[in-house]
């Protein structure tokens, strides 16, 4: 039976890559989103994977990939934890690390080695490389974890489940190996704007984060 891969999948460009690049190399990809209520993207996003979920097979029909059905966890139902929410009160101050990082901490628990499509500009801000361990797999090619005895106690107790395959590379390399490969119309669908599912707001952490990325043009698309 073949490995299941737990990807994050939130219907933005990162995630969305991951999961092409994974289905492309043949692998089983179980998606899990986790649906935050507060956030007014969420009926957006789960209605671009939905159809990416559709449309990803249809583009690479010689692929023996899979995509299962998207695990949706409600964000009100994770269970508390005490011991990762301390930690992420302190990491807040250390390196302003957003509160999604608990709920993602908190669900790796279950889903272990879940992939988050942190990309090469996340890393930066997260981690230095060689606080990385590279993992070789013949099929879903290279991936990174956390090296513990490299990290602070703080950051290797919520990352250690998690794993970084995107963390080596930008955003303008994605879109250039999406070009190169004819799935950029895929990669152009996600989503990224937090406040709105019509027009991006330009003013949220995505958004910003999208300019500062060189992808200003997304926004301008929708003007």
């Amino acid at each position: 039976m073949k490995k299941i891969n737990y990807v994050l999948w939130t219907g933005g460009w990162d995630s969305t890559f991951r999961v092409i690049q994974l289905y492309r190399l043949g692998a089983n990809i179980q998606p899990i989103y986790i649906h935050d209520q507060c956030r007014k993207s969420s009926k957006k996003e789960l209605e671009l994977i939905h159809n990416l979920s559709i449309e990803i097979p249809s583009r690479f029909k010689q692929s023996k990939g899979k995509i299962l059905p998207i695990i949706i966890i409600n964000r009100k139902e994770i269970p508390y934890n005490l011991f990762l929410k301390l930690i992420i009160k302190v990491l807040k101050i250390k390196i302003n690390l957003g509160k999604q990082y608990y709920w993602l901490a908190t669900v790796a628990k279950k889903y272990k080695n879940l992939e988050l499509s942190a990309h090469k500009e996340d890393r930066d801000r997260l981690f230095y490389e060689d606080q990385l361990i590279e993992i070789k797999d013949e099929q879903i090619g290279l991936n990174w974890r956390i090296n513990p005895k490299k990290l602070d106690f703080f950051r290797r107790h919520l990352f250690k489940n998690m794993t970084f395959p995107l963390i080596t590379i930008s955003k303008p390399e994605m879109k250039n190996i999406a070009e190169e490969n004819n799935f950029i119309d895929l990669m152009e669908k996600t989503w990224f704007c937090h406040k709105s599912n019509i027009k991006p707001c330009g003013k949220c952490v995505p958004c910003k984060q999208y300019i500062r990325d060189g992808f200003g043009y997304r926004l301008e698309n929708y003007e």
